[in-house]
């Protein structure tokens, strides 16, 4: 719904949110009690619903409300009059959810996805991509670091954590290996042994680290049809039992990067089959790369 409204408009980051919002409703920004971040009232109804905004809050705290408040109202389902807390906290389960997806339409209003794909590409760096949507988006570092990597294509772990290396808050693209180690945990730079760009950075004094996990980029040289060379591989490391379940992990690899290049869809599965040391003969095998680009190009052509 929030790349609905951007599309409908062709806006994209930074765009006036209070002339937005105006098409919507009348907006005022006014004291609010009881650490209410916004209301909207009348959604649904005969009249302009009225937006309000707490002026008592941050910057770039009322900037996420006035977008959570617009979600309000462009989402059906939300009816009256909404009282919104951006940290809903205790509540109960019907307002929770319904905060929820205001949330997320915020985030997505303000740092669509597919522009921050682009702002990534760009980068060249995770420090850069963050800094560079933090300032444009004008959002918190919080909420930044929240929607970075939620629906990034390319697979990227990046971690908050404190002086002492330790773990704060952990966020991964979808795309990227499963790492979730505990809160407090040491970060060792060296977790993921190769194919990855490790950074450390600082912005507003909290301290960052990533990893940027890199492509594979292999030549199809063996003119032979991957079943047949599966084949060689297979009897070759007497793993014949498990042909279907080496073919599984590397449909699932590329199930979950099929929107990535040629190169980055191999990197995927060679990092996949990092979690299958039962598989390693199979890996190491010298044919295991023409079985794997074989795969993928054909693979490729069905999607």
């Amino acid at each position: 719904m929030a790349r609905r409204v951007l599309a409908i408009r062709g806006l994209l980051p930074p765009f006036d949110l209070d002339a937005l919002a105006a098409e919507y409703g009348d907006l005022d920004y006014l004291n609010l009690p009881y650490g209410v971040d916004g209301i909207t009232i009348g959604i649904g109804g005969e009249q302009r619903p009225q937006i309000l905004v707490n002026s008592a809050a941050a910057p770039t705290r009322r900037k996420f409300t006035l977008a959570h408040e617009i979600g309000h109202i462009v989402i059906p389902w939300h009816t009256g009059t909404i009282v919104s807390h951006l940290d809903p906290g205790h509540a109960d389960a019907a307002y929770a959810q319904m905060e929820a997806e205001a949330n997320r339409f915020a985030a997505e209003l303000l740092m669509p996805s597919d522009w921050l794909a682009l702002q990534f590409e760009r980068a060249g760096s995770v420090e850069k991509y963050f800094r560079t949507v933090h300032a444009t988006a004008g959002t918190s570092q919080e909420a930044t670091f929240y929607k970075l990597f939620k629906s990034l294509p390319s697979p990227v772990i990046c971690l908050q954590v404190d002086n002492s290396s330790r773990l704060l808050k952990a966020k991964r693209s979808p795309t990227a290996p499963y790492y979730q180690p505990e809160e407090g945990a040491l970060i060792d730079p060296a977790y993921f042994a190769a194919n990855n760009r490790y950074e450390t950075f600082e912005i507003d004094g909290q301290c960052y680290v990533s990893w940027t996990f890199i492509g594979r980029d292999i030549a199809e040289i063996d003119s032979r049809p991957w079943r047949e060379i599966y084949g060689t591989i297979l009897d070759d490391t007497g793993m014949r039992a498990n042909l279907q379940s080496i073919n599984a992990v590397l449909a699932g690899a590329f199930n979950k990067s099929r929107a990535l290049s040629e190169q980055d869809i191999c990197g995927a599965i060679y990092r996949a089959f990092d979690n299958y040391q039962q598989y390693g003969q199979v890996v190491n095998h010298p044919l295991f790369e023409q079985y794997v680009i074989k795969r993928v190009k054909e693979l490729k052509q069905r999607r």
